[in-house]
């Protein structure tokens, strides 16, 4: 499995990590003690790790890495978001910390060429030079591909640390030309079509420090419906971080009804938006 770091993750114990110095032993380390600490709730220790995942002096390091005019963009749009995405950190990992399965580290130059790859695309598109991007997950993967599991993100070794990077939090969006229609025979739905179809729709939990700073939108979502009509995949595309852990949470419990091709059930891959509204 080309590409892949696999580590086991248990309920209620860190991972050990070698004493090896390669960059993915260190992203291995830092990710094991961000999910130890989220599970036992020092979230002290979360937001000191939450502070060193941003990236010092961002603007200059972005037009480096991603040329003058793609980095100006992302540049503002990490500045935009460089505060509420910094909070929204500790939640993260806590969410992710309760998904059972391996700690998958996986360079975005191997990720297969999918749609629910697109973010770790559309990034190995955009550099420009010799640089790795990696993207964690903790769940099960199978051939390069995250079947079920949490995307904790996309993670870059700057200034000699770790920083995190998210395709949302730059402001970049999906192609139709980087991800492919029918990902392992995946039927391509429009959301309209497919929210007809639902059953059973959990509404979100609205966050409370969200609510309390006025902070609204809608999060939208890549999804792979499974043949049984059940949630299989969820990756992020676009909405505000304080709002995105409440829409997967809320997502994953969702149920269709499954969806036929010349009278066989087929996966879907379409997309959800979860509206959050302070009214």
């Amino acid at each position: 499995m080309a590409g892949i770091c696999l580590l086991p993750i248990r309920a209620q114990e860190p991972s050990r990590v070698g004493e090896g110095g390669t960059a993915t032993e260190e992203l291995r380390k830092l990710m094991s003690t961000a999910l130890a600490a989220a599970r036992q709730g020092d979230h002290s220790k979360l937001e000191e790790i939450s502070r060193g995942l941003m990236i010092p002096e961002y603007e200059m390091w972005f037009k480096a890495i991603f040329g003058d005019e793609e980095g100006t963009k992302m540049g503002t749009a990490y500045r935009v978001n460089f505060e509420q995405a910094e909070k929204s950190y500790p939640k993260l990992f806590q969410w992710v910390a309760q998904q059972e399965g391996e700690l998958v580290i996986e360079d975005v130059k191997d990720l297969p060429k999918r749609s629910d790859s697109w973010c770790g695309q559309a990034l190995a598109k955009a550099i420009r030079g010799d640089i790795s991007f990696y993207r964690v997950s903790v769940g099960q993967a199978d051939s390069g591909a995250l079947r079920s599991g949490r995307v904790a993100g996309y993670f870059v070794l700057v200034g000699g640390a770790y920083r995190r990077l998210d395709c949302q939090l730059v402001g970049l969006r999906p192609e139709s030309s980087t991800a492919s229609p029918h990902p392992m025979g995946a039927l391509r739905v429009g959301g309209n079509v497919m929210a007809a179809k639902a059953i059973r729709k959990v509404p979100p939990e609205y966050p409370m420090d969200a609510r309390m700073s006025h902070i609204s939108g809608t999060v939208r979502l890549h999804v792979i419906i499974g043949k049984d009509g059940g949630i299989k995949q969820l990756e992020v595309i676009s909405g505000h971080p304080a709002l995105t852990g409440a829409a997967l949470d809320a997502v994953r419990q969702w149920r269709y009804q499954p969806t036929l091709l010349n009278g066989e059930p087929v996966e879907v891959d379409t997309t959800i938006d979860v509206i959050f509204a302070l009214n």
